[in-house]
């Protein structure tokens, strides 16, 4: 992307750090002293989590957040200390035993998003809970990374997951929170030693977590999440769901020709016990119908069918809606099943709240394939999750510019994707690193074409 600078700032330390302070010298048109850059932009943003960091652990901090916003063919503490010239052993302290609060970091940045209009939750969107995999097949000791399933490859492999919850709605999606998740043979005695938490009960206390700091009109999960568990607990908070049930989950409903209450699951040998052959053959006068958008924006109709009834072993009261179709032609599935507690939504309303849970994919794959959030080469897990919400801030900065389109005052070409917004910012980054502009005017002259002859002056002074 071409960005073409026509504005000027001032370019005074942002943070007090020296070359002494980093152990690393700062000369050569090579070197760009990316730790004396000063963008108000990003000082903004950064300042917020002042009060979180000692002052020298604010300038790593600081480098850190830079550092996320270079280009790795692969990620690592290493890369990132080489892109923005500091001492490597000084970004390993940082991560592995500088004391700061996680917690803190977390909420400070959940604040930034809350506090403005354009960044905030609406009543209208979703919780999205769902669980991700970061690949390690080379890995032997690395805490968490075990044999399990990893949703990215849809398949097993060593892998760490952590399992997320996103903010969703058809205007904006952020992520509110990642946990580690650790298998039970990480513990001794496995499940039953009181520290392990499976999926579920991590899931469960996010869910708590959020209905505490931010409105969401209900919350959104595939069919793994769907468990008895989870459904039992939201509907006690009072809250909505919806969601997908897996083929194999047994319906009590009262069957068309029995016309007793049995239980009927939705794929099964006895066509006479399968719950499309019952709707085709014996509701075929009520299917109705509906339109509604993909994922991929386009526009398609499918025939449904909607009713209440209840799952095996939950008192839950759950309309169901069968989709007759497939969600595009890479699905698997000729049918899928939709399920809700509020019995007042029709089947357009349940299918449109269960497709924005693909929001929390977009989260996901925003995270890895513009901030490395799957690129770590640490090994504990409280390191792993230290890694994870530096990441996290970062891909929040980012959201912070695109939603309120800083850069459109900043650049006459506009980005508009994390990646490109990601390109601009490390452009400006090199831009503002003064000791380059000085002994380098092609970043002047040549490809950003700055056009403020001030601002050259200023740089090269």
């Amino acid at each position: 992307m071409r960005l073409i600078l026509h504005l000027t700032y001032s370019f005074t330390p942002a943070i007090n750090c020296t070359c002494e302070l980093f152990n690393k010298p700062t000369t050569g048109a090579k070197d760009l002293s990316i730790f004396s850059a000063n963008i108000p932009l990003l000082n903004t943003f950064l300042k917020n989590f002042a009060s979180c960091f000692s002052k020298k652990q604010m300038a790593v901090f600081t480098l850190v957040i830079y550092a996320f916003f270079k280009d790795y063919k692969r990620n690592s503490l290493d890369g990132m200390a080489k892109a923005t010239h500091t001492d490597y052993q000084k970004f390993q302290y940082f991560f592995s035993d500088s004391k700061w609060d996680i917690q803190a970091i977390k909420r400070t940045r959940l604040e930034i998003i809350q506090k403005q209009r354009t960044t905030a939750p609406t009543k209208d969107g979703l919780l999205a809970i769902d669980d991700t995999g970061c690949p390690k097949p080379f890995a032997k000791k690395t805490e968490g990374a075990k044999w399990q399933y990893c949703g990215p490859l849809k398949r097993k492999e060593v892998c760490n997951v952590g399992v997320g919850a996103t903010f969703v709605s058809e205007s904006k999606h952020f992520p509110i929170d990642i946990i580690p998740y650790l298998p039970a043979r990480e513990f001794p005695g496995g499940k039953n030693n009181p520290p392990f938490k499976d999926k579920i009960q991590i899931a469960l206390e996010l869910f708590d977590a959020c209905s505490k700091t931010m409105d969401f009109s209900g919350t959104v999960f595939d069919s793994w999440y769907a468990t008895t568990r989870f459904l039992t607990h939201i509907h006690k908070e009072g809250k909505i769901f919806y969601s997908e049930i897996k083929s194999n989950r047994n319906i009590f409903m009262r069957h068309p020709v029995k016309k007793t209450m049995c239980l009927v699951k939705p794929d099964v040998l006895s066509h006479s016990r399968r719950i499309v052959t019952l709707i085709k053959k014996h509701y075929w006068d009520k299917i109705k119908f509906v339109k509604f958008k993909t994922t991929d924006g386009s526009e398609v109709s499918h025939k449904t069918y909607s009713f209440e009834a209840k799952l095996k072993d939950c008192v839950v009261p759950i309309k169901f809606v069968v989709i007759l179709g497939k969600w595009n032609k890479d699905d698997d599935y000729t049918y899928h099943i939709l399920i809700t507690n509020n019995l007042r939504a029709s089947a357009k309303m349940v299918i449109a709240n269960y497709l924005l849970r693909w929001g929390i994919e977009h989260s996901f794959k925003e995270l890895k394939d513009t901030f490395y959030f799957d690129h770590y080469q640490v090994r504990h897990i409280n390191k792993i999750e230290r890694y994870w919400n530096l990441c996290l801030v970062a891909w929040t900065l980012t959201y912070w510019i695109k939603q309120n389109a800083y850069l459109a005052k900043i650049l006459e070409t506009k980005p508009t994707t994390f990646n490109e917004i990601k390109q601009a910012v490390n452009s400006l980054l090199e831009f503002a690193s003064t000791n380059a502009l000085s002994k380098n005017e092609i970043l002047a002259d040549g490809y950003f074409k700055i056009k403020s002859k001030r601002l050259k002056k200023n740089c090269a002074a």
